[in-house]
């Protein structure tokens, strides 16, 4: 008898929750609407967030014994929780379990962090990496790692740093990697010409990749962007502040750190060599800075990362540099609620190293519910994570007097979104019942707008083809009656009103 109660008690609780019911709520209400039918798939609770993990082909390379190459060896890499296929690469770079005996070591570094955002990978290695016999088998190390890294999608540039310092070749910065270099031997004889070309006074430029650090105006992060930066004398770090002063060329949403119209004192940038041993730049900006940075609505956080960043990420050897103010250092600037101290105004590339993010294209409605790709600032995770672009996605619902906005009805929070699924470059979306119920009236245009909004900015991401959604763990035929959702729906970008020059859609 016990038995045959809990399987009714079971029976009725299941009935309840297929038909909507909310225990302490009637069902008679014109505002409730019932969760969707059964359908012949079993109820699959998923909840959080589960990615792919699998077997990914990277090659490997590593430098020849003779120091001219590389032996390439492909190699399966999994990705462990928590980690990215970059991060796992490196590791498995620098830990071989085997191989042939023309194979060099790649040394006794580690990895102690890795950064990835706006397709630049920045590989933070031990000093252990110093450990050679000579510049050039240093070079085929970390060219190692930029050829391997160049080798996963997504990846543009490579930025190998050691000890959280660029490296030197003929006291010339080596920058960021973008191609894979086949030849130690030819590269390295190429940067010594360069650097003789330097000192010569030839008048040659050289011309260099570089990682420029860009705020995002009124967001919590700092974003890299790719670029060329020229330079024929040794003030390389005047091009640097140049290049920040002329602001982002490729990111739309980021700003210039530097106010156009202040002017560092002179002599300008310059490096010293403290008693400590340490190489610090240091830049004097008038006392009208503060102004400046008001008036761009920037904050002096925002100008100490990017040019922290920016220089101690390019220029070899440099631990920090010095922000001055009339000759006054800045010691301490706030980040919300956070305060950083710098201990004798020395501002180190680590102060903001938690502050690099990256950008992911939103797809937001317009006034007559078009939609339109828009970037904005996100954290490296949130680039990589579905169910946290989602979450980006649906703050987007409120955005005052903005033109774009993520076009769902009022009741829905990111909340909704109770679990994502990639599996077979599909993902799955379990939405709560009050998704479901908040959808219920509205227009065709309106339920088109929002389907698309989600499939078209999960279907940007890597390893996304295709979305399908859920409710409660049960597969939705439709939201409002107009799209059919038990098949996966594909990006549609005929939906998409591209801008024009001008910002219009």
């Amino acid at each position: 008898m016990a038995n045959r109660l809990r399987a009714w008690a079971m029976l009725i609780a299941l009935a309840t929750l297929l038909a909507g019911c909310v225990p302490g709520q009637s069902t008679d209400s014109p505002d409730e609407f019932a969760l969707p039918e059964p359908s012949e798939e079993p109820v699959n609770m998923f909840l959080g967030e589960r990615l792919p993990s699998r077997m990914t082909s990277v090659p490997l390379y590593y430098p020849m014994s003779d120091g001219a190459g590389f032996s390439t060896v492909a190699m399966g890499i999994r990705a462990d929780s928590g980690e990215t296929l970059i991060e796992a690469a490196v590791k498995a770079l620098l830990n071989p379990t085997g191989g042939e005996e023309s194979m060099a070591s790649i040394g006794d570094a580690h990895l102690l962090s890795c950064e990835f955002g706006c397709g630049i990978a920045t590989v933070n290695l031990s000093i252990d990496a110093r450990n050679v016999q000579n510049e050039q088998e240093l070079l085929a190390q970390l060219t190692a790692i930029g050829n391997t890294l160049l080798g996963i999608e997504g990846v543009r540039g490579v930025n190998v740093l050691i000890g959280g310092q660029s490296e030197s070749f003929g006291q010339l910065p080596l920058g960021v990697q973008t191609e894979v270099i086949p030849s130690v031997t030819a590269s390295y004889a190429q940067l010594l010409a360069e650097h003789e070309h330097l000192l010569s006074g030839s008048g040659l430029p050289v011309t260099r990749h570089a990682v420029l650090y860009f705020p995002t105006k009124g967001k919590d992060w700092l974003i890299p962007e790719l670029r060329d930066v020229t330079f024929e004398s040794d003030d390389i770090a005047g091009v640097l502040i140049d290049a920040l002063t002329a602001g982002p060329q490729d990111e739309s949403c980021a700003v210039a750190s530097i106010p156009a119209g202040v002017e560092l004192l002179d002599p300008g940038p310059t490096v010293e060599t403290l008693s400590t041993g340490e190489h610090v730049v240091t830049l004097n900006f008038p006392s009208t800075l503060a102004n400046y940075l008001a008036f761009s609505g920037l904050e002096i956080w925002e100008l100490a990362g990017s040019v922290a960043l920016t220089v101690c990420s390019f220029l070899p050897e440099i631990d920090a540099v010095r922000i001055l103010v009339e000759e006054d250092p800045i010691t301490v600037c706030e980040i919300g609620e956070t305060l950083l101290t710098f201990k004798d105004g020395m501002i180190r590339r680590s102060d903001f190293s938690n502050r690099v993010g990256s950008v992911a294209t939103l797809y937001l409605a317009t006034g007559d519910l078009r939609l339109q790709p828009e970037q904005r600032p996100v954290s490296m995770r949130s680039a990589l994570s579905p169910r946290s672009l989602l979450s980006v996605l649906f703050s987007c619902k409120d955005q005052g007097d903005a033109p774009l906005r993520f076009p769902a009805p009022d009741s829905i929070y990111p909340a909704d979104v109770l679990g994502i699924q990639v599996s077979g470059n599909v993902a799955r979306i379990n939405l709560s019942g009050s998704f479901y119920r908040a959808c219920q009236q509205l227009t065709p245009d309106e339920e088109r707008a929002l389907v698309y909004s989600i499939v078209n900015t999960l279907c940007g991401m890597e390893d996304i083809n295709a979305v399908r959604f859920y409710v409660e763990g049960t597969a939705a035929s439709t939201l409002a009656g107009s799209i059919y959702l038990k098949n996966p729906l594909m990006a549609n970008p005929g939906i998409v009103a591209v801008p024009d020059a001008t910002g219009e859609p």
